[in-house]
């Protein structure tokens, strides 16, 4: 800022400021910069001849051309001659730079020489750059943001005091009234908080007991309830689902899941075909050699059979005592034969699996689970099944009994045929029905949980439903008097921003929290952004959305600081000229939405309005400065020379060779000229990217020097990869933003136009392209150190311009003839070969 001895006294006025400064204010210029001695990449530096700079001046430079080290010299030179400090002295700072300006004004003097010593002149200069935004406004400091004064004054206004004094009652009354509002509000909150607990209470008081956790005393508090209210609000039908079974609700809800139970494995069951293996053994004849007493007596063939063994090795018969001769022991043996004993082994086989199926199925029979075993919805279907497995187990194991009877005669008769009913049926008693009852049980066991959830959900609807009439008819008492609270609380902030304005206009006034809301949402684009007058009255707080902004983007803190340097600038009063204003990359942090706001803001303000005598505007955002170009081709010959004239130009860092050797990079600045046919074809980044490539590519030829190789190789990739991605999104818009996609998609669908082998694109071209622009795409600094073969620049290029032609060969063509360049010699360059070795 400027110190107090350049301040005019100001006096006060009937509610405005007046400069008491003799005269009017003269419009002195930089119309050239003379020389730099010694400023970083600025050695012994001297501007090309036709560099003359007008009132308004639009440079563009990218990064690494020196433009921001330019800025920071002007921004040094300003701040030591405005503070009056001595400079830190060394090799690169400013003051060994040897700076010398041509300036001139508009009072018809003759133009003179302005060196680093006139603190008179560099007072007048203001420049927002990077550093000004660090010095001027601290964002992560615990105080908040506090930024340095707008207007330093001699004394304070005597209409202030007494515009302080009627502040300060509005003030008490306007803090009275928002008590008041604010006590109305809470009174209205408290009665809504005492209906919700009551809510509350009467959903955990139906639902004690219950397991579902969230329904516990413990958890469910009126938050809750006020949250089902809330959603009541957005949906209507949610009090569809309430219960309309109160007590069956709660009782599902508060009831406890049963255990488990089964079946068990029923053992095997014969069935029909046991039937049929019956009748197989009762039908079986038996051929032996019958001793006729014993088949007229059966009873005493079974004594007789018995007894065979028993006199297996005795000579004489135990009962009478008579010798067994071998002719009887024969006549025996033919009548028991072997076929007999087997037919008698089978029916006993065939007996006892009967009578284990019957046992199985009882066994099965007394394994049924109780009724009270199952959820009550079953019981009566549990009866149900076992009742019909009863009926059937009872006739199963009749027919069973009958079948073994006939057995067991067919047994101790075998010479003779024993039949059964031939409508005889074996049927197994039936499971499934029993199997479905205990799956649906153990499926009710399992869902329990969710069973009881929902219905205390719908318990908690019927009572929060109860409820929901008053709640609304709160709920809206709050709202509107939350609006009337919000309107006392913001005329007290008002108050509080207008006082501390006016409590500082004798020393550190800061800006008014309106007009900077004000200027900082039209910038933005959106209003979320409040400033308030902190309570020293010295600070802003920043809030957002009503919450505290402790963590601003860099776009918004470029915005505000960019903000607060327009605000400086509009009102700092110098006496004499007016200042001389010099902005470096206003936008480099801000969103690209908000661009066009920036330029438009920047535009009125120093060139629509006459706060400056002359500006700089310095930039490597090239949409930023085709849209000054375009504002500055709107505007009149006659009017834009009145208005002291427009001056473009371009700055960008060269390599040159030293007598020492060594080479070494020097900005080179060339004027713009805005009528020039050529330069109006280069408003387009892709244009200007084209030409720049296309240009570097014509001048690399064998007999370059190394300087002029490192310059190709250090500054040409990144241009050449962005002129590739602009070129590629044209033609594959859906794969915008992935350059390894889009060369894909383009070459694909070249490929599938192409039926001549002979026209494919070459594989190592893609292949180079594609590696080299993603190694170097970001080597801005142009660091000579870096190992790199100068030769593989051009053949890169080479390879480039050889696939945007093999890709669309007219439009090469058209951009060649734009800028009256022949499409063949750059893609068919000599030395291509070198390129490959990378």
């Amino acid at each position: 800022m400027a110190s107090k001895r350049n301040v005019p006294r100001l006096k006060a006025g009937r509610g405005r400021l007046t400069a008491c400064a003799k005269g009017g204010q003269r419009m002195t210029k930089i119309r050239r910069i003379e020389r730099i001695e010694n400023y970083r990449i600025f050695q012994n530096w001297k501007p090309s001849s036709g560099i003359e700079f007008a009132r308004v001046n639009l440079i563009y430079g990218q990064n690494g051309s020196g433009k921001s080290t330019l800025a920071s010299l002007f921004a040094d030179c300003a701040a030591n001659a405005t503070v009056g400090t001595k400079s830190r002295g060394g090799g690169n700072n400013e003051a060994d730079a040897g700076l010398q300006l041509l300036v001139a004004n508009d009072a018809g003097e003759s133009p003179s020489l302005i060196g680093m010593d006139d603190p008179e002149f560099w007072a007048r200069v203001r420049v927002f750059n990077k550093d000004f935004v660090r010095r001027n406004l601290r964002f992560e400091e615990p105080d908040g943001p506090q930024p340095e004064a707008l207007l330093t004054v001699g004394e304070r206004l005597a209409d202030a005091e007494e515009q302080l004094t009627k502040l300060r009652r509005e003030l008490d009354d306007a803090q009275t009234e928002a008590k008041k509002a604010a006590t109305d509000v809470g009174r209205v909150e408290k009665q809504m908080g005492s209906l919700l607990t009551r809510t509350a209470k009467s959903v955990t008081d139906s639902l004690l007991g219950t397991k579902v956790t969230e329904y516990n005393p413990r958890s469910y508090k009126k938050p809750r309830a006020e949250q089902v209210l809330n959603d009541f609000a957005h949906d209507p039908s949610i009090f569809d689902s309430a219960s309309t079974e109160l007590d069956v609700d709660r009782k599902i809800a508060t009831s406890e899941a049963m255990t488990p139970v089964s079946l068990g494995t029923r053992g095997k069951v014969l069935a029909q075909d046991g039937v049929n293996h019956a009748r197989e053994l009762l039908g079986r004849d038996v051929v032996i050699q019958v001793i006729e007493e014993l088949r007229e007596h059966p009873e005493r063939a079974t004594w007789v059979q018995r007894g065979i063994s028993l006199h297996e090795y005795l000579e004489d018969c135990l009962f009478c005592g008579q010798p067994l001769t071998a002719g009887r022991r024969t006549e025996l043996s033919a009548h028991f034969d072997d076929s007999l004993k087997k037919l008698q082994t089978a029916i006993d086989s065939l007996v006892a699996d009967f009578n284990n199926s019957v046992t199985a199925s009882d066994d099965y029979l007394k394994a049924i689970p109780a009724d009270a075993s199952v959820y009550p919805d079953l019981k009566s279907a549990l009866q149900q099944a076992r009742a019909a497995y009863q009926r059937e187990h009872a006739a199963y194991a009749e027919t069973v009994a009958t079948i073994i009877a006939a057995l067991k005669e067919k047994r101790d008769n075998p010479f003779n045929s024993i039949a059964v009913d031939s409508e005889l049926t074996l049927t197994v008693p039936e499971i499934a029905e029993l199997q479905k009852i205990v799956a649906d049980h153990r499926e009710k066991v399992s869902k329990h949980d969710e069973e009881a959830r929902q219905a205390a959900r719908r318990v908690e609807l019927h009572h929060v439903k109860e409820a929901a009439g008053d709640f609304v008819l709160y709920r809206r008492t709050r709202e509107e008097l939350e609006r009337t609270r919000n309107v006392k609380t913001k005329r007290v902030d008002q108050l509080k921003g207008q006082i501390a304005s006016l409590e500082n206009v004798d020393g550190d006034p800061i800006p008014g929290a309106e007009d900077l809301t004000g200027y900082v949402g039209r910038l933005l684009g959106r209003d979320e952004l409040t400033f308030n007058a902190a309570p020293d009255g010295q600070h802003y707080v920043i809030t957002r959305s009503g919450v505290p902004a402790s963590h601003l983007s860099e776009g918004e803190q470029t915005a505000i600081a960019l903000l607060y340097f327009l605000l400086s600038v509009r009102e700092d009063k110098i006496r004499g000229d007016k200042p001389i204003v010099i902005i470096d990359d206003p936008v480099s942090s801000l969103d690209s939405s908000i661009l066009f706001g920036a330029s438009a803001h920047l535009w009125t303000e120093f060139v629509v309005k006459a706060h400056t005598s002359q500006v700089f505007l310095m930039t490597h955002n090239f949409e930023l400065f085709r849209q000054w170009l375009v504002q500055m081709e709107r505007v009149p010959d006659k009017t834009r020379n009145k208005a002291g004239g427009y001056g473009v130009f371009e700055i960008k860092a060269r390599y040159v060779g030293g007598k020492d050797g060594e080479i070494r990079r020097v900005p080179e600045m060339r004027p713009w000229n805005l009528k020039d046919r050529q330069t109006q074809k280069l408003r387009s980044q892709y244009h200007f990217l084209f030409s720049q490539v296309a240009s570097a590519l014509e001048a690399a030829r064998d007999d370059l020097s190394l300087a002029e190789q490192m310059e190709i190789t250090a500054l040409m990739p990144n241009a050449a990869r962005r002129m590739l991605e602009s070129f590629l999104s044209f033609r594959q818009p859906d794969k915008m933003g992935s350059f390894h996609g889009s060369m894909s998609a383009a070459l694909a669908e070249k490929r599938s136009m192409v039926q001549d082998e002979d026209r494919e694109l070459d594989p190592a071209v893609r292949t180079y392209v594609e590696r080299y622009l993603h190694t170097y795409s970001h080597f801005e600094e142009g660091d000579i150190s870096r190992p790199l073969d100068p030769s593989e620049s051009a053949a890169v290029l080479t390879s480039l311009f050889a696939l945007m032609h093999y890709l669309d060969p007219e439009h090469l063509r058209l951009m060649c003839s734009t800028f009256g360049l022949d499409p063949k010699k750059l893609r068919e360059l000599p030395n291509m070969s070198a390129g490959k070795k990378g």
